[in-house]
């Protein structure tokens, strides 16, 4: 570039906006890196980060951002880093910020806290993570920083590539929605993942659309219910339940707490997987037997009879229909109180 067109904007750095002293350091990151040829596909990339820079330089100024020293000095570092993914990052950040617009709020926020993000980021997750920002850019300044965290570390968390992308893609389903049900979203998929129970995911982004979450405030209110069970198993319980009803899943996310608090962790994931596999076979209807009468059983019987009694009515379920588990589980026979009552086997 010419000494004129440089001195044209440390002009404009020095009396217009501070937000040109990026180009400036673009500009000596990128000669000093030995990339002057504009004929090569190296000459390509220099001429793409300046395009892309200059364009993020440019909604700095129409939107009259401020941005503090700190916000800057970090805008400068990621400019003036000499690796080679600059272009690729200063791609997300241009196509970001458009995405963005005109929520001057989110701008602020990804300008701020991008190179930030960057740091935070694993190696691993990175791509996923800047595959979804643009895709959540309107929603940023209801994240905030504490829920951009929140993002990261849930695919920070991931031990594959895989798992990151699973992550990622339910994340980038609730892209419409909300701040609050993007960080549920993350919170529920992640915890699946982490137990093993993968499946969860896909049956979550079908059994709770974000078409649904338009016209049904439970629908809206259930991710965020469902994220605060903490519990891989009760979440999945739930989610199970939302494929039937959404108002039902909602009201046992709520309730779940109190049904747990009482169990030992072991014999929760006992109990857990007994009522998973109630739902799964009957549906909704033995719902209010399985939060309420169950527990007690397993309290009574013990875990192991109490495993036994469910196995034994979900296979009835299986062959012989789902009213005569009804009756079964809700012990209307004397075969099912003893049952209910005999030592396990084995």
């Amino acid at each position: 570039m010419s000494p004129l067109a440089l001195d044209h904007v440390r002009e404009l750095a020095a009396r217009k906006s501070k937000a040109y002293e990026l180009l400036l350091a673009l500009d000596q990151n990128l000669q000093a890196d030995g990339a002057r040829s504009q004929n090569d596909a190296r000459g390509q990339d220099v001429e793409a980060c300046f395009q892309h820079l200059a364009q993020i330089v440019d909604r700095i100024q129409f939107f009259e951002i401020s941005l503090d020293g700190e916000a800057q000095d970090r805008l400068l570092a990621l400019v003036k880093n000499r690796s080679n993914d600059v272009a690729s990052t200063l791609t997300v950040l241009a196509l970001t910020l458009s995405e963005a617009e005109p929520d001057r709020g989110s701008i602020q926020i990804l300008l701020a806290g991008y190179p930030k993000w960057l740091k935070a980021v694993s190696d691993l997750a990175r791509p996923s993570f800047l595959g979804i920002l643009p895709n959540i850019a309107l929603h940023l300044e209801e994240l905030g920083d504490d829920g951009v965290d929140t993002l990261i570390a849930c695919l920070n968390a991931c031990d594959s590539a895989e798992d990151c992308e699973i992550l990622g893609g339910c994340i980038d389903r609730y892209r419409e929605t909300s701040g609050s049900i993007l960080i549920a979203a993350a919170e529920i998929a992640s915890a699946a993942i982490r137990a093993n129970l993968r499946p969860v995911v896909d049956k979550l982004i079908t059994a709770v659309s974000p078409e649904e979450m338009l016209d049904s405030k439970p629908a809206r209110d259930l991710l965020p219910a469902i994220a605060m069970l903490k519990t891989a198993g009760a979440m999945a319980v739930c989610v199970t339940v939302a494929a039937h009803n959404h108002s039902s899943a909602l009201h046992l996310a709520k309730n779940f707490p109190n049904s747990l608090s009482s169990m030992k962790s072991e014999t929760q994931l006992a109990y857990l997987n007994a009522l998973q596999a109630i739902v799964e076979e009957t549906g909704t209807s033995l719902l209010g037997y399985g939060t309420k009468q169950l527990p007690a059983l397993f309290h009574k019987a013990g875990e192991a009879r109490a495993t036994e009694f469910v196995a034994l009515g979900v296979a009835i379920a299986r062959r012989y229909g789902r009213l005569a588990a009804e009756e079964f589980f809700e012990q209307k026979t004397a075969a099912s109180k003893l049952s209910s009552t005999a030592p396990p086997s084995g």
